[in-house]
């Protein structure tokens, strides 16, 4: 279903939208660490956190990107530490939250942005490797680097957990099968988590985008994809970093275990 859009949000461009609420101090005080942060999407998440005042840690797989992304916050005036880990290995993710934690003072935020994709393949085609890789990064990792953040998020004013999901964790499209598996197993944890720790004031949630303007989406998929938009684009990273942030701050004190779709009304046409 195509639907063309009129009017400016259709086209308004995602640094219009964030200097409208600019919020330099909402996050002071607080330390996120960001799994993936080091391009993409993830690079978004950590420059909006550090421009809100919080002290960022840029985890990435690829360390030239993550000391990239902490100097440009720094240059900013933001404060950061870069950290290159494989997270799919639980020694190294749990150093990872210790060496945050050591680094930068304690854990209040943690953001589960790392993914892959690999291949858009039918059920025969799958690769049992890249499906368990996907299941690895997508699942393993984040329940890796949860348990190991516990004992600081406990000690957190305001502690919160943030998984960058998708709408396809939701509606699968048929194919993909490791990124999709693995995306609603992440939905699952996410929801576990939610219903295990909210009690103690740990507030756990997703946000599902759709296709996100980054090197993840192939030339070749941008224009199908805006097709089963209404809003008749993909959305930006830094449209994902907004719901981040608000998720991070003291007005989402009330949302607990929920999927949050970012993703230009594609679930109103069944994607």
């Amino acid at each position: 279903m195509t639907v063309s859009t009129q009017g400016a949000l259709a086209t308004q461009a995602p640094e219009a939208v964030l200097a409208l609420a600019p919020d330099a101090n909402r996050l002071k005080g607080r330390v996120a660490l960001i799994t993936g942060a080091g391009r993409g999407a993830g690079r978004a998440h950590a420059r909006l956190l550090a421009a809100r005042g919080a002290a960022v840690a840029v985890v990435d797989i690829d360390e030239d990107v993550a000391r990239a992304t902490s100097a440009e916050i720094a240059e900013a005036g933001g404060r950061a530490i870069a950290l290159a880990a494989d997270i799919t290995d639980r020694a190294l993710a749990e150093r990872c939250v210790a060496q945050v934690a050591e680094q930068l003072g304690g854990l209040d935020i943690l953001v589960h942005n790392a993914g892959l994709i690999y291949s858009m393949t039918g059920l025969e085609q799958t690769d049992d490797a890249n499906f368990d890789r996907l299941l690895a990064i997508n699942v393993h990792a984040p329940l890796y680097l949860t348990r190991a953040a516990l004992p600081h998020l406990r000690q957190s004013r305001a502690p919160r957990v943030i998984f960058i999901n998708s709408q396809w964790g939701q509606v699968p499209d048929g194919h993909s099968y490791g990124y999709m598996v693995s995306k609603a197993a992440q939905l699952g944890l996410m929801k576990t988590l939610a219903k295990e720790f909210v009690g103690e004031g740990i507030l756990v949630n997703a946000i599902t985008p759709g296709a996100i303007l980054t090197r993840m989406v192939p030339d070749q998929y941008i224009e199908p994809e805006k097709a089963n938009i209404p809003l008749g684009r993909l959305v930006h990273p830094e449209e994902i970093a907004a719901a981040v942030a608000f998720l991070a701050s003291d007005e989402a004190a009330f949302i607990a275990g929920q999927a949050i779709p970012v993703n230009g009304g594609a679930l109103l046409v069944g994607i």
